[in-house]
């Protein structure tokens, strides 16, 4: 499989975990926190998926390294036994035909894994093909999107509507210009545009006050980035198509949005005109009817099912108190470390030579050393490095051994009882042809099919010579 994919999918595993973090920790912190603190906290969950670093010892490393290893310790077994039947040599005694069944079982088997093997080395063709079509298509509706309102766009040319917009964008501190313009075809105001931004009216015949919020909302918008953060989070859903849970993270930012942008504006207006606030999204709902909001625009009021939530969060609103903004630094300083943490893995090319040469240097001592030791102590060692497990070292010492070195004997004899293939493997390089023949046929008399392929392998046998 291709390192970068490996890398992306630790990145997309990094990421699901969190997001089922914020999932759960929202029922229990959904009125206890600011809304905006909730809208803002999914930016360390996108980093998570977007951005391939971590601490140097992560969740992820551990799991990948773990998986890996018995991956390596069982391929090598699965390959020799596809490959001694590719070869003829069927499992195990029998007769004839049923020699000949279990064999083409396996010749299946084999096609299979082959294939397999295929698809996981090249999935990521997959997986970048659809990734580009579905930013392609978002892009496109977006363009399609703009074609259409421009169609009908025409900028404000009333004094008294632009004395006001600009009273209104100098009290939230806006240097930058913003046009305002008017469409009729469109059924409710909305904000749109990254480079050009841009504000979109149905009408310039709006009440004040309703003008005054709606501008309040839309400059919001504007202000706090909302468009390039909406663009940044359909990237990581085009790049993470696989992954459910991006997906729903994406509809929960949608709603984060709309119930933040709301706070900020009764930050301004205060709670004495939350109904007031809350009657222009009414009435800007009551114009949408089945409109349906493309992606590249934030409207006033974008979706009536969460219209009722926008609602009674603004009749409850109140103002964060100093405890609070300090536990939800606090939780926010937990999710920062909780995602560096949870790391990627597998490390990145440059890091995988450095690692390999490092461990080839341990490897490489560690043989130097044992060369120095008297052969009962090397005996030990050997033991040693057996029951841990520690294989690298095993076979490091176990190439310094000479063909038919009688301290190999035992050891295989140890390998074969425990069933230890891997090791048993190692020790049968050092072993002559007549060695392996007699393992050949006690592993035949004792119907150790996966000892049976490995040795047959090791003595190159043909169909040609059974």
């Amino acid at each position: 499989m291709n390192a970068v994919f490996k890398r992306f999918l630790m990145m997309s595993c990094s990421g699901t975990l969190l997001i089922l973090v914020l999932l759960f920790g929202k029922r229990f912190l959904k009125d206890r926190v600011s809304r905006q603190w909730q809208y803002y906290i999914w930016l360390l969950v996108i980093m998570r998926l977007l951005l391939p670093f971590g601490a140097k010892i992560n969740l992820m490393g551990q799991a990948y390294r773990a998986v890996d290893q018995v991956v390596n310790e069982q391929a090598p077994i699965l390959r020799q036994r596809l490959r001694a039947v590719g070869q003829g040599v069927a499992p195990g005694a029998g007769s004839r035909q049923e020699t000949s069944g279990q064999a083409g079982d396996l010749t299946a088997a084999h096609i299979f894994w082959e294939i397999l093997s295929l698809l996981a080395d090249h999935i990521w063709l997959l997986w970048l093909a659809v990734a580009l079509g579905m930013l392609i298509r978002k892009a496109t509706v977006y363009q399609s999107f703009v074609r259409y309102i421009k169609l009908g766009l025409a900028p404000v040319s009333d004094m008294d509507t632009l004395d006001r917009f600009f009273v209104i964008a100098g009290q939230m501190g806006i240097q930058k210009p913003v046009e305002l313009c008017v469409n009729p075809q469109i059924p409710s105001p909305l904000f749109m545009g990254v480079f050009h931004p841009c504000i979109v009216l149905p009408s310039v015949d709006i009440p004040e006050k309703d003008f005054r919020h709606i501008m309040l909302h839309e400059l919001t918008h504007y202000k706090r980035r909302d468009m390039p953060y909406k663009w940044l989070v359909q990237i990581t859903v085009c790049l993470h198509w696989f992954n459910p849970f991006v997906h729903l993270m994406s509809w929960e930012l949608t709603k984060a949005c709309e119930f933040s942008c709301d706070e900020a504006v009764l930050l301004k207006i205060g709670r004495t005109n939350a109904a007031a606030y809350g009657k222009t999204l009414l009435d800007a709902m009551a114009a949408i009817g089945k409109y349906k909001e493309p992606i590249g625009a934030v409207r006033l009021s974008e979706n009536k099912k969460i219209l009722k939530d926008r609602l009674a969060a603004i009749v409850k609103f109140e103002r964060e108190s100093k405890p609070t903004r300090f536990f939800t630094g606090l939780l926010t300083l937990c999710m920062a470390i909780g995602a560096s943490f949870l790391g990627v893995s597998p490390a990145a090319a440059s890091g995988q030579t450095l690692e390999n040469r490092t461990v080839s240097g341990i490897n490489e001592t560690f043989q130097i050393s044992f060369t120095r030791l008297d052969e009962q102590e090397q005996l030990l060692w050997l033991q040693k490095c057996y029951a841990d497990g520690n294989f690298a070292f095993f076979s490091s010492a176990v190439d310094t051994f000479k063909e038919d070195d009688p301290r190999v004997a035992s050891l295989a004899e140890k390998a074969y009882t425990d069933g230890k293939i891997v090791f048993f493997s190692t020790l049968t390089d050092r072993m002559g042809k007549t060695k392996l023949q007699r393992w050949l046929d006690k592993a035949l008399e004792d119907e150790r099919w996966d000892f049976q392929s490995m040795l047959s392998d090791k003595l190159e046998l043909h169909p040609d010579r059974n």
